[in-house]
């Protein structure tokens, strides 16, 4: 039987953790839940190691609130959605069938169902009043609309520079490793696209991404090259310190290299990858 995962973070999660996910997984009968950003973030980082996850066979993911699909058939093998599948189900319509059978409140009465929602925190009783409703809410605006839009851009001033990642897997730097040396070998500019084996870059995990930058970064103490950079040119350049720094790593060793660098991305904390570097001395 198929399972349904769903990421709605305005809905109580169904499935709060690993444990319940692979519980539901091994049961017989069709399900959907609600998942917590917790089996989001596990599902995510087990597709970075491999496309082909035999204890998800049978499961359908619906990631970031219905704007990204993955199914895996019944060998485990995933597979990516261009566009919304048959199977996905929106939030609000979710909220009204199938969460309230699984949080036991389809056949409660009126005011108990009341004392339920009273009993959340207001945030969380504003977003399931909103979907269980359809009252809107998020739609609504403060302001009147023929007041002018003000200008768009970063109004809170709160940064979105990314900070240092690490994935924790010696084995995705192994191969995050081997693109960059097979890259800057052949005088190709080691875009995230290559280092990531991806041409659309906005489909790669956010944590992978991260863990990419600041990998490059440590080694090369440069952000792995733009658009802008790509046209400027010079390849030879740009790749020529970097070839001697793989050839350093190597002699060292790799795995021991991307051991004491994990551990000094753990020991810095919450820097921005710009702003971090790590002194490798072999």
């Amino acid at each position: 039987m198929s399972h349904l995962f769903l990421d709605f973070p305005a809905l109580k999660p169904g499935v709060p953790d690993v444990q319940a996910l692979m519980n539901v997984i091994r049961s017989e009968e069709q399900t959907a839940f609600v998942i917590s950003a917790e089996v989001v973030k596990f599902v995510r980082d087990a597709l970075i190691v491999n496309t082909t996850i035999t204890a998800f066979k049978d499961c359908r993911f619906a990631f970031n609130e219905g704007r990204e699909f993955i199914e895996f058939d019944s060998t485990g093998k995933s597979r990516r959605f261009v566009e919304t599948p048959d199977w996905f189900i929106s939030p609000g319509e979710f909220s009204r069938s199938q969460w309230l059978v699984n949080h036991d409140l389809a056949n409660v009465s009126t005011t108990t169902f009341i004392d339920v929602l009273l009993s959340w925190p207001l945030k969380e009783r504003r977003e399931h009043c909103d979907l269980l409703f359809d009252l809107g809410l998020q739609k609504t605006s403060p302001t009147p609309e023929n007041v002018f839009a003000s200008k768009s851009g970063n109004k809170n001033r709160i940064t979105t520079k990314p900070k240092i990642h690490d994935i924790g897997s010696v084995h995705i730097f192994q191969q995050f490793f081997v693109r960059l040396k097979t890259a800057v070998m052949t005088n190709t500019f080691p875009t995230l696209q290559i280092l990531t084996a991806s041409e659309d870059v906005s489909r790669v995990p956010v944590t992978l991404k991260g863990a990419v930058r600041t990998w490059f970064k440590c080694i090369t103490n440069e952000l792995p090259p733009n658009n802008k950079r790509v046209e400027a040119g010079n390849v030879e350049l740009f790749c020529a310190p970097i070839r001697e720094q793989i050839q350093q790593i190597e002699a060292y060793g790799v795995e021991r290299y991307y051991h004491e660098l994990s551990r000094a991305i753990v020991a810095a904390g919450d820097q921005f990858i710009a702003d971090f570097s790590f002194d490798f001395r072999p």
